[in-house]
């Protein structure tokens, strides 16, 4: 109900001007068996004047009734449901990592969008008919009590079949529309992976399979909606064979009460009505559970979302203090989400002021892993990570990071200006950092220069210095580069780290990197093998004493030497 703060009035309002129009359409076979009964058989037209001016009242006051629930049923779905997307939106943004491994972005993205249309689907359709139908319900069966006890017995025996049916279809829709919806989530995020990897499967002509695959998921989608089509399908016209046939029994009995006496031709008409009206309004009941169950479905899958209780709590309170980062890790491990193995064990290691720190290893062994600890992508398993003496956890999250320049392996980009990519609306000097990082060229587009999704519109060394200049605009206290000088030449990879020791040396960096020529002049080096650090010292003690370092730099060097000549 927190989502409908400041529209309940307006909720209620529009209930009740529905109230209203089922009141006079009730109302409307009353009317007319009085015109049949008084008017037209004792041939009074005073009385057929004076009921049809009554009928023509009624209808144009329920029809402005209805106008104004519908308006106001439009208006508070609409504006709950907007409510619902952004506290939605809000929560993914305090996500850390760990539940973006659990929850996909293209499953998230399915609950933003079609889950929230569902639900505001929902209250529109509860507002406008969930009290309409059952005062018609009512109302007609106490309408029909009036004219004849007997007939509205035999309608009232009918009813508790009409609630087994109207509880079966609902338990089967909500059933069908979770399984297609679940399905959905599969083919989402299917199409988001196709069209993000659309180049790699070019290249390797995998679109055939690429092909089978979509259309294997697109057919399983088929199956599950057809599945609840049917059941949406057959609702309606099984509700109105039963309710046909229960109008035929009325009829019946109340042709023979008109032979007896008991009753009059106008009554029958009004029983006839009232009957009529029960079976648009059981037909219009079912079509409201069908609607309720997928919206009562779907708000499950968004609460689901809403009750995930974030990892990463950003409870600490402390401010990082100015100077060069002092980190320390002690005796941590990590283990992923759901996993039992180690991926990073039992790592000490102590990361002093505006030293630099490189990183080597083998694909696997956790290089990566290590350093996303640091900004709190994720949390340690076991140990802790103090910086400049205080428990990472002390620092207030926001804070920490916007001390910490982190440069991912893969550079992400907004479909927006050079500029605003690079200061990400937080100002400081976006030329100066593209120049710092070599992006020159990058410059001579033109800072307003618009940069597609993806960054598609640069290269992939123009995309990794754009990634860099990004957290140099940040000037850190700590620079961490997770691989990213991978796609940059010899010579720019040079300039750009003589350039880096010329302006942030009093600056904690970290450099990730397969090359060993691209740490060796790092204060001190580790080799990490299989999640644990194997060897740690300098580039020719490493030389001397690291087998597994040795032999990286020793086929580089050779490779190297190949390609010169």
């Amino acid at each position: 109900m927190q989502y409908f703060k400041g529209y309940k009035f307006k909720s209620v309002l529009a209930v009740l001007a529905k109230t209203v129009e089922a009141v006079f359409e009730l109302m409307m076979p009353l009317l007319m068996a009085t015109l049949i009964d008084v008017g037209i058989v004792n041939k009074d037209m005073n009385t057929v004047y004076r009921m049809v001016i009554w009928m023509f009242v009624l209808t144009i006051l329920g029809y402005f009734s209805s106008l104004v629930c519908q308006y106001y049923a439009s208006e508070v779905s609409q504006k709950v449901g907007s409510r619902i997307r952004l506290k939605l939106f809000k929560k993914i943004n305090t996500f850390s990592l760990a539940e973006y491994d659990q929850y996909s972005s293209a499953v998230l993205t399915n609950r933003i969008t079609t889950d929230v249309n569902l639900i505001q689907e929902m209250i529109a359709r509860v507002i406008r008919l969930g009290v309409r139908a059952p005062i018609l319900m009512v109302g007609s069966i106490f309408a029909l009590a009036q004219i004849s006890p007997q007939l509205a017995m035999y309608l009232l025996y009918s009813f508790p079949v009409f609630v087994v049916i109207v509880v079966a279809f609902m338990w089967l829709s909500m059933r069908g529309h979770k399984k297609a919806q679940s399905v959905l989530d599969t083919l989402v995020k299917r199409v988001k992976e196709q069209m993000s990897g659309v180049r790699i499967i070019r290249a390797f002509s995998k679109n055939e399979f690429e092909n089978e695959k979509f259309a294997e998921t697109n057919q399983q989608l088929a199956r599950k909606q057809r599945n609840v089509g049917w059941i949406t399908t057959l609702s309606t016209p099984f509700t109105s064979l039963i309710m046909n046939f229960v109008l035929l029994i009325l009829v019946y009995f109340g042709a023979i009460q008109i032979d007896h006496g008991s009753m009059t031709q106008g009554q029958i008409i009004a029983v006839i009505n009232y009957c009529t009206q029960l079976v648009l309004t059981l037909i219009v009941s079912m079509n409201l559970v069908m609607v309720f169950s997928r919206g009562y479905t779907s708000s499950l899958r968004v609460k689901e979302i809403m009750n995930v209780e974030p990892t990463i709590k950003n409870e600490g309170t402390l401010q990082v203090t100015k100077g060069a980062m002092d980190v320390v890790f002690d005796n941590v491990s990590f283990s992923y989400p759901g996993e039992k193995r180690k991926v990073v064990k039992d790592i000490n290691l102590h990361i002093k002021p505006g030293t630099t720190l490189g990183i080597i290893g083998l694909t696997g062994s956790g290089k990566s892993t290590l350093v996303k600890l640091l900004p709190r992508f994720y949390d340690t398993t076991e140990g802790r990570i103090l910086i400049n003496q205080e428990d990472i956890r002390n620092y207030e999250l926001n804070d920490l990071r916007n001390h910490i320049g982190y440069v991912s392996q893969t550079a992400q980009f907004l479909s927006q200006s050079i500029e605003n990519n690079i200061t990400m609306k937080k100002g400081g000097n976006p030329e100066q950092s593209l120049q710092q990082a070599q992006g020159n060229e990058i410059i001579e587009k033109g800072l307003n220069s618009k940069i597609e999704v993806g960054g598609t519109n640069l290269s992939g060394g123009q995309r990794q210095r754009l990634n860099i200049a990004r957290e140099l605009n940040k000037n850190p206290q700590l620079l961490i580069f997770d691989d990213s000088f991978s796609a940059l030449d010899f010579l720019t990879d040079r300039r750009l780290r003589e350039d880096l020791n010329a302006n942030y040396k009093d600056t904690t960096k970290v450099f990730i990197s397969q090359r060993t020529t691209s740490i060796m002049h790092a204060d001190e080096i580790i080799v990490l093998e299989d999640g644990k650090i194997s060897a740690q010292g300098t580039h020719e003690w490493l030389l001397e004493n690291s087998r597994l370092y040795h032999e990286i730099h020793t086929i580089q060097t050779q490779e190297d030497d190949h390609g010169t000549h």
